[in-house]
């Protein structure tokens, strides 16, 4: 009988240890706690905009405040490059980093853990005109903006890139957000697809997690938001 009781008193120890989820650095805890998190921001519009002062804007700025507002917490805003606000994280000096990052770019870094993929944006070819939504693009000219790297593959497409967005152009290389926004359609062509998250220290997952709920009751906004930052 001595011998059950301890056995029963063992396994519900082991339950206990094995509770789920878990911060090996009591990440929510000290946020909850300190009522301050650290975020690492990094500008790349419309997901980080930086103006001559004040806070960042955009969308996950946006976001990142409304999550800070429920926990009832400050911000403390550190500017970095896309390497440095990842590679921070692994100190545990940084809470959160956000930045427009894609999934492939975070998990590459000693450290970071991406968050789930909470947005996935397509880069089209869009048309002023619903007839022109031909799959070939042989010697035709589309508008890639200047700060979206697509050229290459536009070109890969037989499309010739250019910069102007002019009256006589049809074709430009957009995210799939913007379709609306520039009164494009839809062509067949995808060019790329970049899954969009967040980031935070690995092991973090009570934070993670409690970051996470907030991000996936907020997915139906993004695309609107988005809109809203469009140029």
């Amino acid at each position: 009988m001595t011998a059950m009781i301890l056995a029963v008193v063992s396994l519900l120890t082991a339950c206990d240890d094995m509770r789920f989820p878990r911060d090996v650095e009591g990440t929510l805890e000290i946020v909850l706690s300190d009522k301050e998190m650290t975020v690492a921001v990094s500008e790349n519009p419309p997901w980080v905009v930086f103006g001559d002062s004040g806070p960042p804007q955009g969308v996950e700025a946006d976001l990142t405040r409304a999550f800070a507002e429920e926990l009832g917490v400050a911000i403390s805003w550190k500017r970095l490059g896309v390497f440095s606000a990842l590679a921070g994280l692994e100190t545990g000096d940084i809470d959160l980093a956000i930045g427009g990052f894609a999934r492939k770019d975070v998990t590459t870094v000693t450290g970071a853990a991406p968050s789930f993929v909470y947005f996935e944006e397509a880069f089209v070819i869009g048309t002023r005109t619903k007839e022109d939504r031909t799959d070939s693009f042989e010697d035709q000219q589309v508008f890639v903006p200047s700060h979206l790297p697509l050229a290459a593959l536009v070109e890969d497409e037989g499309g010739i890139p250019v910069n102007q967005w002019t009256d006589d152009l049809t074709l430009a290389a957009v995210p799939h957000w913007q379709l609306e926004v520039n009164n494009l359609a839809a062509t067949e062509t995808t060019l790329h697809r970049t899954e969009h998250v967040i980031a935070v220290q690995q092991g973090e997952n009570a934070w993670l997690m409690r970051i996470e709920g907030f991000f996936r009751r907020e997915m139906g906004t993004i695309g609107a938001r988005l809109r809203a930052y469009a140029p």
